[in-house]
């Protein structure tokens, strides 16, 4: 894959149209004699590459050029529009479009030409996908040989592809991985060089487990105070409380009846209350009868005749002898009836009392029973006793839950000891066969390649042998070993420029070289972006770089990108500037005003 075209909705944007298969400069003339390189990066050579990489789908955020720059609050970039065409392996071109405002919604559409005058295609096949999903369809456009069947995809080499300022410092490690853990970028590394990236992956990862494995044993072993040689003691006293569980269960047995007799006592004092005052009705009926009874006994007849003669006389009215001897025998009768009356009351008396008596004896039974039954029913010293026996029992259930988490724990960290040891048998296996490919890194043809491209491309440049190597370190991982310069008098004597900035910089210009042609073959980046790499080298450097940079496009058909500023380029021996050709500057900057800028105006 090469890039064909980068442009942009905006006008003032400056378009590019890269050249396929041949060195490609973007290039800025700086006449400021002040802060030459601020202003050279200020024109945008330097955002170049941060561009491209936001149009191969880098996630952006607040941080990135693109949103962090802003006026009155809103990025001045928020209506720009970038379209990046790209030239397949499969010899067809793709178009992907980008938003800054809408960064992570992408559009792309493959073409069999590429399109004229930078005018963005009117039809998409897909259209505004989600970032994720359009990295999955842009690896599917691109079919790189390399990553098929792997865990990650074309944006973890992109950065061998793209190196800015940042990613000279290391040879392997891009600033990307600065920062982070070996196991993002070893095994890739190991990968890319031949090897097998995923048994470097495995040893990471086992090595990951135990340590995770290693806390949960230490968390646990906190958490609980617990030893594994402390199980069986931990046991003994487990069965201690046991013994002490079943004895307080014993007695609470003892009062199980408490709640089943608390029920049935309270019916039996509702059953007696109503008898009671069922009773009580009866007795006061009873009462109130006797009472009126014993009142009639006392009402007995009375009639006076002589108050009857003596009103007669004083009326001068004559009182009948025979009428005298009626009242005398109404009299006599009305004594005889009233005693009959009596001795029938007195016999009702004698029966309603007798009745009386029986409730009222009833009553005085029913009210010892109900008060018997009251007492029993709070009773608080038998309340009490359950309650102590019932706090007593869950007192030793907690105690023995304690033990059992204790237990559980010491069996868990055992299982845990258990899967350790199945992982370092596992680490073991794979230590085993990275020292066996250790020692036969002379066998594999991607990696000696690499080494032989890597040596024989640094020293074109420099006329001095570098060296790739990798070792097992003290934890058995994988180390890449800094590029080993030695020189060309004594090939035992490492010189000291490895050391420096500068060489460091041409290592990785030679080293990204060599993979690009070593996957020359097969489907892979067939382009570089080196940024600035000019800067500060030896004119016979220079001159000897662009050489090796000429042969190489032209060998193996790889596009090189390049930016410079005009006051880093080689001078002839003639003292003259060795000028780039026309058709080679694919970007022309300069400071003379913002019309020289790559956004057309300055940030």
């Amino acid at each position: 894959m090469q890039l064909s075209k980068l442009y942009c909705n905006h006008k003032d944007f400056k378009n590019i149209t890269f050249n396929l298969n041949q060195l490609n400069v973007i290039y800025a003339d700086v006449k400021s004699k002040l802060e030459e390189k601020k202003n050279s990066h200020a024109l945008g050579k330097t955002k170049l590459a941060d561009l491209i990489d936001f149009m191969l789908l880098k996630k952006i955020d607040r941080h990135h050029f693109l949103l962090k720059i802003k006026e009155n609050d809103i990025s001045v970039f928020t209506n720009h529009i970038f379209y990046l065409e790209l030239y397949l392996n499969s010899g067809k071109f793709l178009t992907v479009k980008r938003a800054v405002k809408s960064n992570t919604k992408i559009s792309f559409v493959i073409q069999d030409q590429t399109i004229t005058d930078y005018c963005p295609p009117s039809t998409w096949s897909h259209e505004n996908v989600s970032i994720k999903k359009a990295r999955n369809i842009l690896s599917e456009y691109l079919s790189f040989d390399f990553f098929h069947n792997k865990d990650y995809n074309y944006r973890k080499s992109i950065g061998y592809s793209l190196r800015t300022q940042d990613d000279y410092k290391d040879v392997y490690k891009l600033n990307k991985f600065v920062g982070g853990q070996d196991i993002h970028w070893k095994p890739f590394m190991f990968d890319l060089l031949g090897f097998k990236g995923e048994l470097l992956q495995l040893k990471y990862d086992n090595d990951s487990k135990i340590e995770d494995i290693k806390r949960l044993i230490n968390s646990y072993k906190n958490d609980y105070s617990v030893k594994i040689e402390d199980r069986d003691e931990i046991i003994a006293e487990k069965a201690i409380l046991e013994n002490e569980y079943k004895e307080v269960e014993k007695q609470i047995d003892k009062f199980n009846f408490y709640q089943q007799d608390k029920t049935l006592i309270k019916k039996g004092v509702d059953e007696i209350e109503v008898k009671i005052s069922n009773l009580n009705t009866k007795s006061y009926k009873l009462n109130y009868e006797l009472d009126r009874l014993s009142s009639s006994i006392k009402n007995n007849f009375s009639f006076d005749i002589d108050k009857v003669k003596k009103v007669f006389e004083e009326t001068s009215i004559l009182f009948p002898a025979q009428l005298s001897s009626d009242y005398e025998n109404l009299l006599a009768f009305n004594k005889k009836l009233t005693t009959e009356r009596n001795k029938l009351l007195r016999s009702t008396i004698n029966e309603k009392e007798k009745e009386l008596n029986n409730i009222n004896s009833k009553l005085e039974k029913l009210h010892k029973e109900r008060e018997s039954l009251l007492t029993h029913l709070t009773d608080s010293d038998t309340f009490t006793k359950f309650k102590k026996h019932q706090k007593d029992l869950v007192k030793v259930e907690s105690q023995l839950l304690k033990f059992q988490e204790k237990i559980n724990a010491i069996d868990l960290i055992v299982q845990k000891e258990n899967e350790i040891e199945a992982l370092q048998t596992n680490i073991k296996s794979t230590i085993n066969e990275l020292k066996k490919i250790h020692q036969s890194t002379d066998r594999n043809k991607k990696y000696n390649e690499i080494r032989a491209l890597f040596t024989k491309f640094y020293k074109h440049i420099m006329d001095e042998n570098a060296v790739l190597s990798w070792h097992l370190n003290s934890n058995n991982n994988v180390d890449f070993i800094p590029p080993k310069v030695k020189s060309k008098i004594d090939e035992s004597k490492v010189t000291a420029k490895d050391e420096g900035n500068t060489y460091m910089k041409l290592l990785c210009v030679a080293f990204d070289l060599s993979i690009l042609c070593a996957y020359n073959k097969e489907s892979y980046f067939r382009f570089v972006y080196h940024d600035d790499v000019l800067s500060q080298q030896d004119y016979g450097i220079k001159i000897r770089l662009l050489e090796l940079i000429n042969n190489i496009t032209k060998k193996y058909k790889i596009q090189y990108i390049l930016s410079a500023i005009k006051s880093d380029l080689p001078v002839n021996h003639s003292g003259k500037i060795q000028e780039f050709n026309e058709n080679e500057i694919v970007l022309k900057l300069h400071d003379k005003d913002i019309s020289g800028t790559l956004f057309g105006f300055e940030f």
